[in-house]
């Protein structure tokens, strides 16, 4: 191995620990907090355009929802560029089972140096160049929070969604827009949170996901780059933000639209390694928080 590349090799640890610091953040912003923020429609002050009406608007989730074609599994190839709080991209491949479970893996010179596997009951994550890895029940880590895999998924391809295994229908939202842009605001979020999303009305893709938690700053995913696949319009980059405390993270997922295989039987499982250590999700926010300073 080269001088240049054992420089480098000690920096993947920030994107190891990545995968399970994203998750861990998140699921503590959505358990702080007793009262919920207030639903979040849009501020449309500076739009110059009419404001939509609810026919309009029904129309269009309707014609959103039935862009949303099925599919059973995916593998994508992908890059992940972590942008705060080091600067940082490597490569990978995202797999995914609907409904099932979600499996990153990343790859250096060739070799897996971090993997992040979320199933229906549980999270997993491992990181191969200092022997650690992370395994916490979904009901322990979120609290309650009632997420699911689909929901992780939807987030991931940018497609709106609302938490549980619950249609997206008009009854079920608050929408608000003008000719430049809409809000579906999902009714029912749990305490302590509000969640909404943004859509071009031209174009009808999704720009922006905004989880507000009643105590802490917005979490932020925005969508860019739409594809058009076999089971319709997913976003080929996705930009994560949170901030926690001192420390802000920000990673943007860049899937290979071109090279994705729809419905081809793609599969990952998970076994516990031997001879590495288990960490807990303070540990993590507590060593990301040191890797900014």
């Amino acid at each position: 191995m080269t001088h240049q590349n054992r420089r480098r090799l000690p920096r993947l640890q920030t994107l190891g620990l990545l995968l399970i610091t994203l998750t861990a953040l998140l699921a503590s912003s959505c358990r702080s907090g007793r009262n919920a923020a207030g639903s979040n429609t849009g501020d449309y002050s500076q739009n110059t355009g009419k404001t939509l009406s609810q026919s309009q608007l029904k129309t269009m989730l309707n014609s959103l929802s039935d862009s949303y074609g099925s599919w059973s599994d995916v593998k994508i190839p992908l890059t992940l560029r972590l942008k705060s709080p080091k600067k940082i991209s490597i490569g990978g491949t995202l797999t995914m089972q609907r409904d099932r479970s979600v499996h990153l893996s990343l790859r250096f010179l060739g070799m897996e140096v971090a993997s992040l596997m979320v199933t229906q009951d549980s999270i997993f994550a491992l990181y191969k160049l200092e022997r650690l890895y992370f395994a916490e029940s979904i009901s322990d880590l979120l609290g309650g929070f009632p997420a699911t895999v689909g929901n992780v998924q939807d987030l991931l391809l940018g497609r709106a969604f609302i938490l549980g295994d619950t249609p997206l229908a008009p009854s079920r939202c608050t929408l608000a827009g003008t000719p430049e842009n809409w809000t579906i605001t999902p009714s029912g979020s749990p305490s302590g949170m509000s969640y909404a999303f943004t859509l071009s009305t031209p174009t009808g893709n999704l720009e922006s996901l905004t989880v507000t938690p009643a105590t802490r700053k917005p979490l932020t995913a925005e969508y860019t780059d739409f594809a058009t696949g076999p089971v319709g319009p997913f976003a080929a980059t996705t930009l994560l933000t949170a901030a926690g405390g001192k420390t802000t993270l920000s990673a943007q997922l860049e899937l290979n639209a071109r090279r994705a295989e729809w419905n081809t039987g793609a599969t990952k499982n998970w076994s516990t390694p031997k001879g590495y250590t288990r960490i807990k999700a303070a540990d993590i926010l507590k060593i990301v928080t040191k890797m900014a300073n």
